[in-house]
Order: structure tokens, then sequence, then C-alpha cells
């Protein structure tokens, strides 16, 4: 079956969002969602079954608890978004990685014409482990102003992608150093949902998992940038910080919040895998908006 077809078929069925978390005690395991079509249901319930039981932060092999929900989804509440493009950065250690990121937020800045410090500030609260206590993402304005909702930060939900797609990256992720399994492309999608909101300008993210030492920058109008070696193996340090274009008044902030954790997004396009970049490289797309040749983010 063609994408194109694919496609089709799949918005005609009924569709489900399923979502798991898996934890022992007051510890985070693992989670994953998808949306999916009735037919697909049994076999991405028992996918991510699997994945709770077999969480690697669980080495001792205890039992661990599981939540599962599923939610019929409206069809006329689905948007279908584009995958960003996906860039890597040749680095060889923390140090060249976090020196980067500082270029790439002075770069972005220059570009936006908005004071990095703020940024760069709240960048160095993830590596340093000061984010503790959060379970989302945390808002940053271009006046330095954070956010954070509800006190513990939004946490991205209501997103799936189409099967050939996922089999797709999956196949050309383990010859890339986007890297190879669900982490990519989970990260992936929810890199896509948040700079597909209009005002969202950049993210950046760090796993709180002590063994997974590669992060991720999505920015608007260049696309989703693999940042390895980010922390040191066995630090739990992490989280997600949001940087927006412009100012939010309360009426801004609550449609964000419930984009981001509310309004169902199918991923039903995809855009292409660079080849590993120099920092030096990188940092010259940054300044002239990235490759739109390629293809772009967006939703319709």
């Amino acid at each position: 079956m063609t994408e194109k077809n694919e496609r089709s078929a799949w918005l005609q069925e009924d569709l489900f969002s399923i979502r798991m978390r898996a934890f022992s005690g007051e510890r985070h395991l693992s989670g994953g969602e998808d949306l999916v079509g009735r037919g697909a249901l049994a076999e991405r319930l028992l996918a991510l079954t699997e994945q709770g039981l077999n969480s690697t932060r669980n080495p001792d092999r205890i039992p661990p608890s599981l939540n599962i929900r599923i939610e019929p989804v409206e069809k006329d509440s689905v948007v279908r978004g584009t995958l960003l493009p996906v860039h890597c950065l040749e680095s060889s250690s923390h140090q060249e990685t976090v020196s980067f990121v500082s270029a790439a937020m002075e770069t972005i800045g220059r570009r936006e014409a908005i004071d990095p410090v703020p940024l760069w500030s709240h960048f160095r609260r993830l590596i340093e482990g000061s984010e503790e206590g959060l379970s989302g993402a945390s808002f940053l304005f271009p006046g330095g102003e954070r956010w954070i909702p509800e006190g513990r930060g939004v946490r991205v939900t209501h997103f799936g992608i189409l099967p050939s797609i996922r089999q797709s990256l999956l196949e050309e992720a383990n010859q890339h150093p986007s890297g190879s399994g669900r982490r990519f492309i989970d990260a992936l999608q929810i890199a896509s949902k948040i700079q597909s909101f209009p005002s969202s300008l950049l993210e950046i993210c760090i796993s709180d998992n002590p063994e997974y030492t590669t992060g991720y920058m999505a920015i608007r109008h260049f696309g989703y940038l693999r940042l390895p070696h980010i922390k040191s193996a066995g630090d739990p340090s992490g989280g997600r910080l949001i940087l927006f274009s412009k100012e939010l008044d309360k009426e801004g902030q609550n449609e964000v919040v419930s984009f981001l954790s509310r309004t169902p997004v199918l991923f039903t396009e995809r855009s292409q895998l660079f080849s590993p970049s120099t920092g030096k490289t990188l940092l010259g797309k940054l300044l002239q908006r990235g490759d739109t040749t390629h293809g772009k983010p967006g939703i319709s």
C-alpha cells in the first residue's frame, strides 16, 4: 500500500489514542503512545506493553506497574502533520557539544533579534540537574520570563505516526547517526508537534534517563538537531524547555497548553535525514534558516 493510500485508509478507520506509562513505586520507567486505527490497536498495545515491561531503567527486573489508557479520537479533531527534517551534530565530547549549543543560541538570538542569555541560563539549569520535580516542559518568552504550567510543566501527548513512516524511519535510523529504535521516533514526533505551534521558536530536550546521553534541539525554519554527548553517562539530569517567538497572554498560554497536551496530531508525511555535519556547517544553516528544499514542518 502506498503512503497516500495508507493515509486515506487510516483516516477512514475508527482512531484511538493509546498511552502507556510504566513505573515502580514513585519511579518512572518508561512511557509511549500512538494514534492508531482499530485494526492496528492490538499490535500497538502489545508493543507498548512489551516496552514498559522491558525498560532499561529497570535493571533489577522488578515487575513494574503499567498504566495503559485507550481513548477514541474524533476524526474531525485530528491534525495532520509533517515530521521535521533531521540533522546531526558531529561531536566527540561533552564540551564540544555544549560549546556548539552556546554558539547556536547566540546565532538564533541574532537571527530572531532576541537576547540569548536567558535561554543559555536555563539550558545550564537543565544539564546541571536543577530541574528536578518537573514532569513536563517549561516555557521561556523573548523577554526572559519563564513559565512552568501547573507548577510541574506540560507533557506533550496525543500524537501518532503512520506505520509505513515509522518503519521507514526505523530502517533508515539503523544506518544513520540519528540513532535507532523508538526513542528517536518518539522524540522526533514530540519535537515536530511542538514546532508546529505557530509561535514556538526553539525546543531543547535532555533525557533524564541516566544512560541516554543524546539530546536534541528543534528549531523553527531548520528542523530537529541531534546533540550527542549532551551529558555524561550515569547523569540523571534532564528536562524540556520551549522558547516562544513572542509573549503569550493568558488566552495564548491556555491555547498552547491545550494544543500540546490534548490536540491529536497524526504525522502523515516526513522529511529528510541529513548526513552528520560539523558545528560550523550547522551554524551557517541556522543563520540562513536552514534548508527548505527538502520540506519543512507544518500541519494541516
